[in-house]
């Protein structure tokens, strides 16, 4: 005797269920093939642009030579860019308009995806202080859609594959499965009912998990292949705990809301200059080229997304003055900022990570507690302030921090996430 099915879930749904599952781990692996090819494609042309060729042309680092050589490098990166942008527009989209253009439209464009990729790479070998999300979710976006349309897909089949694809790519990006799943579950302000023109939500919940399953296997398989690590460094699980750290808890909260501020009232400042220079889009990508030129030469830990950076900084920030690591956490929000505005196009999020670790390294050396707990404590506030969403923020920074830091990064991502905005600024937005 054959077992029904349970309510609303007839065999003819249950198993066009199980293709879409297929179809979405099929995608995950695609995406993270993608996603694996174009970050090596990124390392590789930084080390040649930055390590190799001032190598056989005898450039020592750190040199006069080097700095003219890094001013020539920048501001070339900023013509390529600002001539690929003039062609083409202004691209890639940040990662909020490819999710905000999925969840309004259903789809994304797929006819352009190698202009997407080269405007994603340039800003990312020449240096700028960007992180990949940006170009790569797009791009994945993209090739998953022309994938499910070139199934046959129905309209709301093609659009749930694609948000699932979408999904993967964020997960395998930085490297922290739950990530996309919470980011893309997690309600936004103003959202509205965009989910009911999907899927249900379990429905959604299985296709992520299958296409962030296949993602992951693909990347850490091809990793495992050829012995490339990409991907933010882990913090030690030993670290001190008790009320010698906590006492420092409302402070640190204080330290990271008010760098979120700064990060967004720089970030307006750098809105107006590129509207300003709107039809000028060569001279604007050259200034953020010299912006880019003048951190390579006179404080380099800036450049970059941040990712390798950190590491470095893990290991010597208790050698480094506080003043010099607060300096290095402000050139990089003023950066990534410039850069992002004004054309270098990328994401913001491991420069934010990177900014956040040199603040809490700082003030954990000014008052004697221990440095991972700080930086836990403050990078956890300042990105759940500007994210607005504490649970994604959670599963991005367990990337960075293992299970033990789970109740300080929880607590201080929603007290800084739910947190009413100052008086003044109520005022000004009403």
């Amino acid at each position: 005797m054959t077992t029904p099915a349970p309510s609303g879930q007839t065999p003819a749904r249950l198993g066009n269920l199980g293709l879409l599952a297929l179809l979405s781990l099929c995608l995950g692996v695609f995406a993270g093939v993608v996603v694996w090819l174009v970050l090596r494609l990124i390392h590789v042309g930084t080390d040649v642009l930055w390590q190799d060729l001032p190598a056989a042309l005898g450039i020592a680092p750190h040199s006069a030579a080097f700095q003219g050589y890094a001013l020539l490098l920048c501001l070339s990166g900023g013509a390529l860019i600002g001539l690929w942008q003039r062609r083409h527009g202004v691209l890639p989209e940040n990662m909020e308009e490819v999710i905000a253009r999925i969840r309004r439209e259903g789809t994304y464009p797929c006819d352009r995806l190698h202009i997407i990729a080269i405007a994603a790479v340039l800003p990312l070998v020449f240096g700028g202080a960007v992180g990949p999300e940006a170009g790569l979710s797009g791009l994945v976006a993209g090739l998953c859609y022309w994938i499910g349309a070139h199934l046959r897909c129905k309209g709301e089949q093609v659009a749930a594959l694609t948000e699932a694809g979408f999904v993967a790519t964020l997960g395998v990006i930085f490297q922290a499965p739950f990530f996309g799943i919470v980011h893309n579950l997690e309600p936004d302000a103003g959202a509205g009912g965009w989910r009911q023109q999907l899927a249900s939500k379990r429905t959604r919940i299985l296709l992520y998990c299958a296409g962030v399953l296949g993602a992951f296997a693909a990347f850490y398989l091809l990793g495992r292949v050829f012995a490339v690590h990409v991907g933010l460094p882990r913090f030690d699980a030993h670290h001190a705990i008790g009320w010698a750290q906590w006492q420092w808890f409302v402070p640190l909260l204080a330290i990271g809301i008010v760098s979120a501020a700064f990060y967004r009232s720089v970030q307006h400042l750098a809105q107006r200059l590129a509207r300003q220079l709107a039809a000028r889009i060569l001279l604007r990508t050259l200034l953020a080229g010299m912006a880019v030129a003048l951190c390579a030469c006179w404080l380099p830990q800036t450049i970059f997304s941040g990712e390798q950076q950190m590491r470095e900084l893990m290991n010597v920030w208790h050698t480094l003055p506080p003043a010099q690591l607060v300096l290095i956490a402000a050139v990089k929000l003023v950066l990534v900022s410039l850069c992002i505005e004004l054309g270098w196009r990328g994401g913001a999020i491991f420069p934010l990570i990177f900014s956040s670790a040199a603040l809490g390294y700082a003030f954990a050396q000014i008052v004697g507690m221990d440095g991972n707990f700080a930086v836990a404590i403050l990078t956890a506030a300042l990105y759940a302030r500007i994210l607005r969403k504490p649970l994604a923020v959670v599963a991005i920074l367990l990337l960075c921090f293992p299970l033990t830091y789970l109740p300080p990064l929880l607590l201080s991502a929603f007290a800084a996430a739910k947190l009413p905005p100052p008086r003044a600024v109520r005022e000004s937005h009403a």
